[in-house]
């Protein structure tokens, strides 16, 4: 299917729903006022920025402007709380070695249908990635004061390293099951950097420096494996606007300099008795697509279109990537920005090292002609990439307070 039919299609059939666990109070537009949370089995109509409709996440500002839109019962129940085990066939697999037509042709598919694939034959050595798996294991089993030299509160862009418990992804506030290291894009990190470049931080309210540790060999080894994936991340952006059905080039130079998040994730075995206890919450993530590098633990699930959550489960040699809220806001929702949690439940710490692409900071996102439906009025205004991002983490990271402290640009977003 053409993506100009695909995109026609969205929009003569729709349902709305609201993503389970988030809580109706934190919603600047709930006509309810009730302050009742949703149940981790149930969708409901309401104002947060994610409603599933024919597998598209939609924007609340769509959903209030546009009631005709939303579905008759405006509820469902999910078919339970435990993740089934997925087929293959239900998470795509694209191999990078086939030709072009195919990879385009899969691709177009993964995105306006799942959200989520997996991708092999793509180059990265298995040096790089076990490598940066010790790494994280070494920094982590430090001690805390140790850690905490680095703390992500002491950057002014949230980067370094975030204790367990301190961040709540999903609005719920219940606090994730994970410790991190954040490290964002540097030009000293980048295999292409223009030499005439001399800044070491880019714009927007991302504007700063990383927090790097004292361990010895950490910077190299980060620096290695952030400059691989961040080679990959560029290939698989010219094959997604293939897929958008623009030019090889057309993100190059949006990509120069790209917001690009590195995280080294450990988490803790979680007991098998308490499903609610999740090491992140349900969410989907802010940038345009996500390049995750799974560890042996299976974790990771994702919320497929019938309401069950599917196992993403680790395959030697692969990647998963999902699709982020930057290329959804991007495409008009044509691509999938697809709700995806993690639980430990296998009683072993699990490692993990996702990756985060955007754009350059200072690029004013809005959605591409292409892809708003002739006579419609595109679903999103236009954002500034570095405020849209540090909103967002600011948000599952500080308190009240601190949000409070911020600028107004970056409360507003």
């Amino acid at each position: 299917m053409a993506l100009s039919t695909f995109i026609e299609e969205l929009w003569k059939q729709r349902t709305v729903l609201k993503l389970e666990g988030f809580p109706a109070e934190s919603c600047d537009h709930n006509p309810s006022g009730s302050s009742s949370r949703i149940s981790h089995t149930t969708f409901e109509e309401g104002c947060q920025n994610l409603y599933l409709f024919q597998g598209v996440w939609m924007t609340l500002e769509e959903v209030y402007t546009a009631p005709k839109l939303i579905g008759r019962s405006g509820k469902r129940t999910l078919a339970g709380n435990v993740a089934r085990k997925a087929k293959f066939s239900e998470i795509p697999t694209i191999s990078l070695a086939a030709t072009e037509g195919e990879i385009i042709e899969q691709l177009s598919d993964a995105c306006t249908r799942v959200g989520f694939f997996y991708i092999k034959d793509h180059g990265v050595c298995d040096a790089v990635t076990s490598s940066i798996f010790d790494t994280a294991e070494e920094f982590f089993n430090q001690a805390l004061e140790v850690k905490n030299e680095i703390n992500y509160k002491k950057s002014t862009i949230l980067r370094g390293y975030e204790p367990i418990a301190e961040v709540r992804t999903d609005e719920t506030k219940m606090a994730d099951l994970n410790e991190a290291f954040n490290c964002g894009y540097e030009p000293q990190l980048d295999p292409q950097r223009d030499s005439s470049e001399h800044a070491s931080v880019i714009d927007g309210m991302m504007r700063g420096p990383n927090a790097w540790p004292s361990q010895v060999g950490f910077k190299d080894s980060v620096a290695r494996y952030y400059g691989e994936i961040l080679m990959l991340a560029r290939r698989l952006v010219k094959l997604l606007a293939r897929v958008l059905q623009l030019p090889v080039n057309h993100f190059d130079e949006l990509v120069k300099t790209p917001g690009a998040m590195l995280r080294l994730l450990k988490y803790p075995a979680q007991p098998p008795d308490n499903p609610d206890a999740f090491g992140i919450g349900a969410h989907t993530d802010i940038e345009c697509f996500t390049i995750l590098l799974q560890g042996k633990q299976p974790a990771l699930q994702i919320l497929n279109v019938d309401g069950e959550w599917i196992q993403a489960l680790p395959v030697p040699g692969t990647f998963i990537v999902n699709i982020g809220d930057m290329l959804a806001r991007w495409s008009n929702d044509a691509f999938i920005s697809t709700v995806h949690r993690v639980l430990n439940t296998t009683g072993q710490e699990r490692y993990s090292v996702p990756f985060f692409f955007g754009p350059s900071y200072d690029t004013m996102l809005h959605p591409l002609e292409s892809c708003v439906p002739a006579g419609e009025t595109p679903k999103y205004e236009a954002v500034l990439a570095g405020d849209y991002v540090y909103q967002r983490l600011a948000r599952s990271r500080l308190t009240e307070q601190e949000t409070a402290r911020l600028p107004l640009s970056a409360v507003l977003v």
